[in-house]
């Protein structure tokens, strides 16, 4: 809930800062732009069948882009998930050997940094797609409760998110709208019997020019 209100503000945030915006320049003016989502990520392979299979709808992501040309943009990325879930009782295997009947809870929440590339395929039309991919590290809380048995860690991991997105100005040849995407979240992480936290993720939000 603390996340879910976190997120909430910041779009808030955004859309009146928004409002504050002039909407008369044309998009490939303004050079660097900021785009708050909010975000859910699905999980999938060994995330979702050894760890989590409840979607998250616990998450925002954030990117500021420098428009190299009406184009090509370039810049860094970030965001936050929240995966939870917590499994009936049953008989779990110990690291340390031996068995033990309890209830199993797991926590993990994500924090990619990116280094981002943008593809726009029709620059300055009522309906801008676009193609990307983020590649960096990915900042990893992971939390697990066996009964009273508790496994905590933090870690930093690689991380490479493709994407394909839409952006949608107020106004025709605006530099502000609404950022719709889908994507998918490469994360190699092994830990307690997990290969990977990969998931699909999926958002919407505003973009609007920094001045």
């Amino acid at each position: 809930m603390k996340t879910q209100r976190i997120t909430d503000r910041l779009l808030i945030i955004s859309l009146m800062f928004l409002s504050t915006l002039p909407f008369n320049a044309k998009a490939q003016e303004r050079e660097l732009q900021l785009d708050v989502n909010y975000s859910i990520g699905i999980p999938g392979g060994s995330f979702k069948s050894d760890a989590v299979d409840n979607a998250s709808f616990r998450g925002w992501t954030a990117n500021v882009m420098y428009n190299i040309t009406d184009k090509i943009s370039v810049g860094l990325g970030t965001g936050f998930q929240d995966f939870y879930q917590k499994f009936p009782r049953d008989v779990y295997k110990l690291e340390e050997g031996g068995d033990v009947s309890a209830v199993i809870t797991n926590s993990i929440q994500t924090i990619p940094l990116l280094a981002q590339f943008q593809y726009r395929f029709m620059p300055g039309k009522t309906v801008q797609p676009y193609i990307g991919i983020g590649v960096g590290g990915n900042m990893i809380a992971f939390d697990q409760y066996l009964g009273e048995f508790e496994n905590s860690r933090s870690d930093f991991k690689f991380a490479a998110r493709p994407e394909v997105g839409l952006f949608i100005p107020f106004r025709k040849e605006g530099p502000a709208g609404i950022h719709v995407f889908g994507a998918y979240n490469y994360m190699p992480y092994k830990v307690s019997g997990i290969d990977n936290l990969n998931n699909w993720g999926a958002g919407i939000g505003v973009k609007f020019p920094l001045h």
